[in-house]
């Protein structure tokens, strides 16, 4: 398994995962998918263009509350291993390790549910990890929720430190979740 960059050729894989049921975001899951949909259909071209945006160039960003705020510097990759298996994240502010108040973490992960439990996302996560050194960080953090057992684990198994459990930003929802910072 490996991460890669986003293609209009792979992009017929990822389009049939979404059409199965994947979501690319664990907040808010179903408009995810659907504006996931929604910006392939409209520009398939510009869509992958914006996964990878280190000038955070890209349109701002809505979160679930429906405040308006600017895009960070970061890249997706998707998870392949002889075809789509999921995604991963990487958002940063550039000269820091901090990140602002409404940002959950530095990376986010996605599988496919059908490709689950097979060790893809601490794979993705140690690969995504080269990459945040890469770009000068020299931790980053990671949420979850606490029922959320098998991402915990893929956490804990990068060299996870559990550093936060407590209520998710209100920008975000609320709700429980556990932070851990991995140093790189």
């Amino acid at each position: 398994m490996q991460i890669v960059t986003p293609t209009l050729e792979l992009l017929p894989d990822f389009v049939l995962a979404l059409r199965e049921g994947f979501a690319p975001g664990t907040v808010n899951p179903a408009r995810v998918r659907q504006d996931a949909f929604d910006r392939i259909a409209s520009d398939p071209v510009l869509y992958i263009a914006q996964m990878t945006d280190p000038e955070a160039a890209g349109p701002d960003v809505q979160l679930p509350n429906g405040q308006i705020v600017k895009r960070l510097p970061g890249m997706t990759k998707w998870m392949w291993d002889d075809g789509f298996v999921g995604m991963i994240s990487l958002r940063w502010q550039p000269g820091t390790d901090e990140l602002p108040p409404h940002v959950l973490g530095h990376i986010g992960y996605a599988v496919a549910e059908w490709k689950q439990r097979r060790g893809y996302a601490t794979q993705a996560l140690a690969q995504m990890l080269d990459l945040a050194r890469a770009q000068g960080l020299g931790s980053v953090q990671i949420t979850t929720t606490p029922d959320n057992l098998a991402s915990q684990k893929v956490i804990l198994n990068n060299g996870g430190v559990l550093e936060y459990d407590g209520p998710a930003p209100e920008e975000q929802g609320g709700g429980p979740l556990l932070r851990y910072r991995i140093g790189l």
